[in-house]
């Protein structure tokens, strides 16, 4: 299995990147959860907790794209620098304002500053995409990406967890700031493996227009956000009612940790069943494992469930990541990433709020209902798309020369939907 992995690695480059990569997206495993506890614990108001992280993950949405086109213009030692001193900036002003018991809307404002990170997780699987050529090595390549993300899940909360519960409410948030520091100051400086800037390849505007398999995964990539910012805040909320609130982060490491063998499991098989149906059955899979932990009485059967139900964690998003790649062209993959996360985060910031709102008047398990209520909707959704999912994707499963010869990204140049409008894009 891991020799597939391996040899992507072997590179030059490659293993840089990617270590780099890892520790600058610390925050996306880390800040949530850790603003969630420090405001709780400062508060004590799940609700109020609930609402500082919405609003903070509402903005990492929206300025996912704006970013993500300014990354694939100027480059991302340009864009990310300034972005990074931002982040440190609003951490610093929620770790003042929750530990002087400031007013609320001062936590919105730092949260909104910290949330102006970039596109963390699309800078590598750009870097990826720019020296592969291979579909197969693409895939791969997610693949690990995905799996090098749980490693975050599975060590990031826990760990925010314990910094926040046994020794002090906000050292979680320092600990990601700085994590991100060092990961870029690590990462900009390879520019052997920064993909080429619009500006070097020709390309006109700043924005695509969104092939519509975009649109599906992100209205999917919306349903699996607001499943996971429902199940984080709750996972607290049950711990507590459980009277270990201290094994919420390893509740959730545990989660992770069945996404790390899922996603490193997936990755290294080369897959005959088209990347539409790979879609689907991965958000069917994923709704009824988050359903079956929603019914957990105990500490113990949520940890064996949330296991197997987070096994379907990384193949689904590395599913999403591989449609992108396959329908944008090369200088586009970041902004179109991005969209993807957009929806992640817009449904992350939504699941937050209606899962603290629900918890403070129902209890835990009524945000745990919440989750599973979403990990279904983002099946039904991927069902309603499945022709927005074959459009622009079903060309390579069914055609055994792709691999060969012209390159994935080459190919859907040709496509219609990735032309340059000057207004940008268009839904």
């Amino acid at each position: 299995m891991l020799s597939t992995y391996s040899e992507i690695l072997k590179i030059p480059g490659a293993k840089a990147f990617a270590f780099a990569g890892l520790l600058a997206r610390l925050p996306i495993s880390m800040f949530n959860i850790s603003v969630i506890l420090m405001v709780q614990i400062q508060y004590d108001s799940y609700e109020m907790a609930g609402r500082v992280a919405a609003i903070g993950v509402l903005v990492w949405a929206l300025q996912t794209i704006p970013t993500a086109r300014l990354t694939d213009r100027f480059g991302q030692a340009a864009v990310m620098w300034p972005l990074t001193i931002l982040h440190v900036t609003g951490a610093i002003l929620a770790i003042w304002t929750a530990m002087t018991q400031g007013p609320e809307w001062m936590l919105w404002i730092a949260v909104v500053l910290a949330s102006l990170s970039g596109p963390l997780g699309s800078l590598t699987r750009a870097r990826w995409s720019h020296i592969l050529e291979s579909d197969d090595d693409i895939h791969t390549a997610f693949a690990l990406e995905g799996v090098l993300d749980e490693i975050l899940f599975i060590g990031g909360p826990a760990l925010a967890t314990v910094l926040a519960t046994a020794i002090y409410p906000p050292l979680g948030i320092v600990v990601s700031a700085t994590a991100m520091v060092v990961g870029i100051a690590i990462l900009l400086p390879q520019r052997s493996t920064q993909p080429p800037t619009r500006k070097e390849t020709g390309g006109a505007g700043l924005g695509i227009r969104i092939p519509p398999a975009i649109i599906a995964v992100t209205l999917i990539a919306l349903g699996i956000g607001t499943m996971f910012g429902s199940f984080d805040i709750s996972t607290v909320a049950f711990s507590d009612e459980q009277g270990h609130k201290a094994w919420a982060g390893v509740l959730l490491g545990i989660v992770s940790a069945g996404s790390f063998v899922g996603g490193l499991f997936y990755g290294s098989r080369r897959w005959k069943t088209p990347l539409w149906k790979r879609t689907v059955i991965g958000a069917l899979f994923l709704g009824l494992g988050f359903t079956a932990i929603s019914l957990s009485p105990n500490l113990i059967v949520f940890a064996v469930i949330g296991f197997v139900a987070g096994a379907t964690i990384a193949p689904s998003l590395t599913n999403a990541d591989t449609v992108v790649q396959r329908v944008v062209k090369r200088d586009q993959i970041t902004e179109g990433m991005a969209w993807v996360r957009i929806g992640m985060g817009a449904g992350v910031a939504l699941g937050a709020w209606i899962a603290g709102v629900l918890i403070e008047r129902a209890g835990a398990h009524a945000g745990l209902y919440t989750s599973a209520g979403a990990g279904l909707a983002a099946f039904g959704i991927a069902v309603l798309t499945i022709p927005m999912l074959r459009h622009g994707t079903e060309r390579l499963d069914h055609d055994p020369q792709a691999q060969d010869a012209p390159s994935p990204n080459e190919v859907h140049e040709l496509d219609e939907y990735v032309e340059q409008p000057p207004l940008g894009p268009k839904l």
